[in-house]
């Protein structure tokens, strides 16, 4: 057990009343919780999670990876929806829908915005789109079946995907930034709230457990019913904790790694930890130890940002420095600098291409060897992260145009 260990805080009992004393050691950090301001409407339609990028990233893995094959060099750009986008998520894409977040930066105006992809019409005009105004910070959606859940600045919620109708919302927990959709492992939904990680039931909200990660930022990830969540100490010394997603238990926890602000990525036998200046942390999926670190030279203060497809882990930074290392052993397949602004997205690869969009420019280079395959100018600056579907590929963009834009053949 870890010598830093702290007990649970005490549980606010239905009512308002403070009973409930703080449990010790380490199932004391996971414990079942009354339930605290939950709007409960009816039961969200949970199904399986499918679809070709039902949430960010792609997977609760954070992979950021698709055996699809993405657009090719004769695609073209079209706008699909209109709208202030200076601010968006990522377009979460199941069964012929796409749902993403965005707003016009100020608090002033936003929404989640439903599309029909396959739809005769404009995606944005068919009897199947909806939007529900929420004009702050938003979570990418996650799909799971014909429900969708998100994460805000003010809450979680689940919603049906097919009108748009809410299900259950509760004021403990959310968290608003592209990064923080909810992931769904061992029956359980699990979303960070920034110092506190919730488990509860899908369906309806309830809660299950909660898991105080300290001053953690957001961003977990879940494989194998194993939750792995940022948690830390201070701005300064951060870590990880792995939890049971069934009960909240913890299994492991260290907190003795450099300040991080970006989202883990796990593959199949390392947790990626991804540091400030560049540093690339592989923890072990068991304890958490490190099996090797790798660095990507950053020209400012910021963190890599990670996909993972197959052996290989893909970096990439804000400025354009992208990198390829092995997963087993951390050692450089390659590097390229694109001198762009890549802002703060995180890398995606489709089949054997790796897509990288720039401040006007959206580029595809080869994930084998870095050559760059063809590169399209854009007429927006790309501000979500980019989803796959088939040989298409979405994001939203601001600019003179803003909107949602797909790249297709």
């Amino acid at each position: 057990m870890p010598s830093n260990m702290h007990t649970r805080r005490a549980v606010l009992a239905a009512g308002g009343a403070t009973a409930l004393a703080s449990l010790s050691g380490c199932v004391a950090r996971a414990m079942g919780a009354l339930d605290v301001e939950r709007d409960y409407r009816r039961d969200a339609p949970v199904g399986d999670v499918t679809g070709a990028w039902p949430t960010y990233q792609r997977d609760f893995a954070n992979t950021g990876y698709t055996t699809d094959s993405g657009p090719s060099a004769d695609a073209s750009v079209e706008q699909i929806a209109s709208g202030d986008a200076a601010l968006a998520t990522s377009v979460a894409l199941a069964d012929g829908r796409g749902v993403l977040g965005y707003s016009d930066g100020d608090g002033e105006d936003g929404v989640y915005r439903a599309l029909d992809l396959d739809s005769e019409t404009a995606p944005a005009d068919s009897d199947d789109a909806w939007t529900v105004d929420y004009a702050h910070g938003k979570s990418t959606p996650t799909f799971a079946g014909d429900a969708m859940f998100v994460s805000t600045a003010e809450f979680v919620a689940a919603y049906d995907a097919r009108t748009g109708e809410r299900c259950w919302r509760t004021s403990e927990g959310g968290y608003g930034t592209p990064a923080n959709a909810p992931v769904l492992a061992a029956g359980t939904l699990v979303d960070g709230g920034g110092s506190t990680v919730f488990g509860r039931d899908p369906a309806t909200g309830e809660e299950r457990w909660s898991y105080d990660a300290s001053t953690a930022s957001p961003g977990l990830v879940a494989r194998d019913g194993v939750v792995y969540t940022p948690a830390g100490v201070d701005h300064e010394q951060n870590g990880v904790a792995a939890l049971d997603a069934a009960t909240g238990e913890e299994r492991w926890r260290r907190e003795d790694l450099p300040q991080s602000g970006v989202p883990l990525a796990v593959g199949d036998s390392h947790l990626y930890y991804n540091a400030h200046r560049g540093n690339v942390f592989a923890l072990a999926l068991e304890d958490g130890s490190t099996q090797w670190q790798a660095s990507i030279p950053l020209p400012e203060n910021g963190s890599p940002r990670t996909a993972v497809a197959g052996d290989t882990l893909h970096a990439q930074t804000s400025r354009g420095s992208l990198a390829a290392f092995d997963a087993a052993d951390g050692a450089t397949k390659w590097t390229l600098s694109l001198d762009a602004d890549t802002f703060a997205r995180p890398p995606v690869v489709a089949g054997d291409t790796r897509f990288v969009a720039s401040d006007d420019r959206l580029s595809a280079i080869s994930a084998a060897s870095s050559e760059e395959l063809w590169s399209k100018a854009l007429d927006v600056r790309p501000t979500g992260g980019l989803s796959v579907r088939g040989s298409e590929l979405y994001f939203a963009g601001t600019g003179r145009n803003p909107g949602v834009f797909r790249v297709a053949d």
